[in-house]
């Protein structure tokens, strides 16, 4: 299974929720991967510094997760780029989630691990799959 990460599950992640352990357990020891887009890593660095997490945790946390070469964070290309802004026209989402979304299927994502609600437009007309709890 290849999942994409939205903020949202870094953030179950960073919070040690027992469901996003067990996702990146079956990573880091399984036959699954984890592919983080670029912006959820500046989204997350954001919602944690907001949160008065100290640079130094939030590096070591994301430091943690790319020893592993079962997970990558993943920056924007022309082709993620087109299709966020394709996404975020037609479907009126915010250009940030067309980034995610993009660069999860673009990536050949089963699943995308978020709770956001502008997903789940994307996933009643099956672009995507989510993953939440």
């Amino acid at each position: 299974m290849k999942f994409c990460a939205d903020t949202w599950y870094i953030l179950k992640l960073f919070g040690r929720d027992e469901k996003a352990l067990e996702i990146i357990k079956n990573v880091k020891f399984g036959k699954d991967e984890l592919i983080i887009p670029i912006i959820v890593v500046s989204e997350s660095f954001k919602k944690l510094f907001q949160q008065g997490i100290s640079e130094y945790m939030i590096d070591s946390f994301f430091n943690a997760l790319e020893a592993s070469e079962k997970i990558s964070i993943i920056p924007f290309d022309k082709e993620i780029s087109k299709e966020a802004a394709k996404l975020s026209v037609s479907k009126n989402i915010p250009l940030t989630d067309s980034l995610i979304v993009a660069t999860g299927k673009l990536s050949e994502c089963d699943f995308i691990l978020s709770n956001d609600s502008h997903f789940k437009v994307l996933q009643k007309t099956k672009y995507i799959k989510l993953k939440f709890w």
